[in-house]
């Protein structure tokens, strides 16, 4: 899919947005902040956190915010339950990095190069993370660790996400669980009327495979 095919990041923050798929679905998409990541530098980075490389190898600064604690908001299609399919009753659809309340007037995605390609996260392994560059060190070693690996892969594929702690009682990254599982998805930034970041998204592509908006939340019980 073509990037100025894919919907508006706005549509990917709408709560309770109702979408059509081919199968005949309809689905409802839920907004909630999960959990805070602290940036000690703000300097904003991601990967996929399976590989054990990871958090050793030079990987590109996606934003550069002012440093703090920021809340997550996970943005998940939610499905009716039926037996008729072996679609996921729930899945992650963008994962959104909330830096500020400002209003977002412009999103662009990272580093837009003049023959299209856009910087993002390849992931093999259906989970991409977010961290601060400060936190490299630490994470390189958590993930020699495979058991702890495996456990914040598995918490992350059941609840959607996974902190991560470090040693002062803080959040080192969060885990993203994928909702089209491997993949290659971009980085977008969304701008408020000062040109400052407000928000950093990882899109992950669900909602695209839709058939398109069918209307806001439904008020029927």
């Amino acid at each position: 899919m073509a990037f100025d095919e894919w919907l508006d990041a706005e549509a990917l923050l709408e709560q309770g947005a109702r979408h059509q798929w081919r199968e005949g679905y309809e689905s409802t998409l839920e907004v909630a902040e999960v959990c805070h990541l602290d940036l000690a530098t703000g300097r904003v980075v991601a990967v996929d956190p399976a590989y054990f490389n990871s958090f050793d190898d030079a990987r590109p600064v996606v934003a550069e915010v002012p440093p703090g604690t920021y809340p997550i908001l996970l943005s998940v299609v939610a499905w009716p339950s039926t037996e008729e399919t072996d679609r996921p009753r729930r899945a992650v659809t963008a994962a959104t990095l909330k830096i500020s309340d400002n209003p977002v007037v412009k999103w662009a995605w990272v580093d837009e190069r003049a023959d299209g390609k856009v910087l993002g996260v390849g992931v093999d392994a259906g989970t991409a993370c977010f961290y601060d560059a400060s936190k490299r060190e630490l994470l390189a070693l958590l993930s020699e660790d495979e058991d702890r690996v495996d456990a914040a892969l598995g918490e992350a594929g059941d609840a959607g996400f996974a902190a991560i702690p470090d040693a002062s009682g803080g959040t080192a990254a969060v885990f993203i669980s994928c909702g089209m599982g491997d993949g290659f998805y971009p980085i977008r930034i969304g701008r408020d009327a000062s040109d400052r970041v407000a928000m950093v998204m990882v899109d992950l592509e669900l909602l695209n495979h839709s058939t398109g908006r069918v209307g806001p939340a439904s008020n029927r019980n």
